[in-house]
Order: C-alpha cells, then sequence, then structure tokens
C-alpha cells in the first residue's frame, strides 16, 4: 500500500477556511497520515519524524511560500536521490506553483482528484511524473538561506503591494486575482504611474553551459526567474534558447515600445519590439548571481538584499518529482 503523508499549512489563504474539509475527507483513507502545521517552527520540528516514516508520497497543501518552504527543509533531511514523489494541493492564495505542477489550481478540483486516485488504490503506474528544480536563495541582508520557484522585483514589488492592498485583502484569490493584479500592472507601466514603474538598480553575472554572463548594472523596471514551466494564466515569459536551469527575463527601465511589446514577453514569444537593443532580454542559467539594493520577492515572502561585495546568489537544487494523478 502506498504509505502517503500530507502536510497542511493551517495559515495558508485558502486553508484558513477550507482545510476542516480536506481534513475530513483525508480521514476515510488509513494509508494517509494528515499533519497539520501552524508556524515554520512546527514545520522544521515535523521534519525528523516525517523522514523517519518512510512516505513513498507527501502532499504539500499550501500556497506557493508553504510549498518552497517545506522542499526546502526536506532537502536538508533526506539525500536529493531519496526524496519522496512530491504532490502539490492548492491552499494558499494565489497557487502558481501548484497551477503549473499541481493537481489543479483550483482548491475544490485538485481535492477531488487527490480523492479519486485514493479511492483507486493510489496507484503509480500510470500517473504522470514531472520533474522541476528549485531555486536556492543565498546573500540576503538577514543571511537567511530561502527556497522558492519564483522570484522578482522592479515593477513585482509595487503589483505585489497592490495585490495586498486590493485585491487579496478583499478575499479574492486564485488566477482571477492575479490575472486582476496583472491588467492593472501593465496599465500603470504602460502610463508610467509612479505607483508601478520603480525601476531597481540590477547588475547580473549569469553562469551555464554557454559559460558566463555579465550585465553591467541597470535600472530594471521587471525582473523575473523561475524554474517553473508555467506561471499563473499560462505565461511562460522565458525565451532564451540556451540551457540552464533557471529561467530569467529582464526588461529596462525606458524600454521602448512596452505596450506594443508586453503581451508577447509573457507569452514566451517576442515580437520585432522585443529586442536587446529596445531594453528586452531572457537568460537561462544554473546560477545567476545579483547584485542589487531592495526588496525581492520570492514566492510571496518579501525579502530585502544590500548591494555591496556579496552578491545574492541564485542556484538551482533538484531535480524534485512532482506526481499528477489522472484526472
Amino acid at each position: 500500500m502506498t504509505r502517503i503523508s500530507v502536510l497542511s499549512n493551517a495559515t495558508s489563504g485558502h486553508n484558513r477556511r477550507g482545510l476542516d474539509r480536506v481534513g475530513a475527507r483525508l480521514a476515510a483513507y488509513p494509508n494517509v497520515t494528515h499533519h497539520v502545521t501552524r508556524s515554520p517552527e512546527e514545520a522544521r520540528a515535523l521534519m525528523p519524524g516525517l523522514r523517519a516514516g518512510a512516505p513513498d508520497v507527501v502532499v504539500i497543501n499550501g500556497g506557493d511560500g508553504t510549498i518552497a518552504a517545506t522542499l526546502g527543509l526536506m532537502l536538508k533531511h533526506w539525500p536529493i536521490e531519496a526524496l519522496p514523489v512530491i504532490m502539490l494541493l492548492p491552499g494558499g492564495t494565489a497557487n502558481m506553483t501548484a497551477g503549473d505542477i499541481g493537481l489543479s489550481s483550483n482548491p475544490r478540483r485538485a481535492l477531488g482528484r487527490l480523492c479519486r486516485w485514493l479511492d483507486a488504490g493510489a496507484p503509480m503506474a500510470g500517473a504522470e511524473i514531472r520533474s522541476r528544480h528549485i531555486m536556492r536563495v543565498e546573500g540576503a541582508a538577514d543571511g537567511v538561506v530561502r527556497h522558492g520557484m519564483f522570484l522578482g522585483t522592479g515593477a513585482i514589488m509595487q503589483a505585489t503591494r497592490f495585490a495586498h492592498e486590493n485585491v487579496h485583502s478583499r478575499g479574492l484569490s486564485g488566477e482571477l486575482s492575479l490575472g486582476l493584479i496583472l491588467i492593472r500592472a501593465i496599465w500603470g507601466l504602460i502610463r508610467q504611474d509612479p505607483q508601478f514603474y520603480q525601476p531597481t538598480h540590477v547588475a547580473l553575472r549569469l553562469h551555464g553551459a554557454q559559460g558566463p554572463v555579465t550585465r553591467d548594472e541597470a535600472p530594471m523596471l521587471i525582473l523575473v526567474a523561475s524554474t517553473l514551466d508555467r506561471l499563473f494564466l499560462g505565461m511562460r515569459p522565458f525565451w532564451a534558447r540556451s540551457s540552464g536551469r533557471i529561467g530569467l527575463t529582464a526588461i529596462e527601465g525606458g524600454a521602448r515600445r512596452f505596450g506594443r511589446g508586453i503581451l508577447s514577453v509573457l507569452r514566451g514569444r517576442p515580437n520585432r519590439h522585443v529586442t536587446p537593443e529596445n531594453g528586452y532580454e531572457s537568460y537561462r542559467a544554473d546560477r545567476i548571481e545579483m547584485r542589487l539594493a531592495g526588496e525581492i520577492n520570492l514566492d510571496g515572502e518579501m525579502f530585502v538584499t544590500e548591494a555591496g561585495e556579496n552578491p545574492l546568489i541564485v542556484s538551482a537544487e533538484g531535480p524534485i518529482r512532482f506526481l499528477r494523478p489522472p484526472r
């Protein structure tokens, strides 16, 4: 019998109102152990016992930040080659990671899909396995090593604040809320509204199969990096054809033809306006060094980094296997 451990963060956005329903459904399955945590300390304390239980599958029920933090903790307790297979339930507010490699970005549909798989005996044969790497982020001002699958700065920070103050605070969540935020942010950037148009100065050094690439300090209107294949609403804003586990796209402050190019950037299919000469670049790398003084958004968590001799270092760990049973 497949041994399954479910880890639920009770403080994640959707779980604050829907966790009782998840717990009631999972209680019907004797091969499922359900752990509920309410703080990072509780999650850390859980890991040694989780490892000792040797589950075949670990289901993470939480938002993007919970997923990243849990995977980071698991990497400390398991050798990468011995990690159990991971399944993702979207228990958070945005659920971008679950939309790419989870059961669904919709909590109700995802829980139904999980329970149908459990009803069938939790078969591993025939299930889809997708592999993704996770970013390890070192060099923040507070010295904390973090993990994540999406990183952004520049207008990403202004869009994040707008989301907290005007969208998520009103109870909106999921891809609908992210779509509203995206539309408002693009409109603000096209109009160069100072609420959104606040470039961050960043210098880059990228390491990949093609050797190191250095990018001198420049004001970045948008800078995003990710190990996901699909962001929310199907966006794939990385078009570099070189190899590398981390995709990175940068749009300079003052980029020309922004209104005519941004939608093609989001699709990962740059049109004739999206060129390095106009301020648009995309890369793939296995290690990225960033020098900047400002805030970073890592899977919804905001933290500060400082310019200086020590850069922010983003590297790829993994791969991690994610399980998606048949619908």
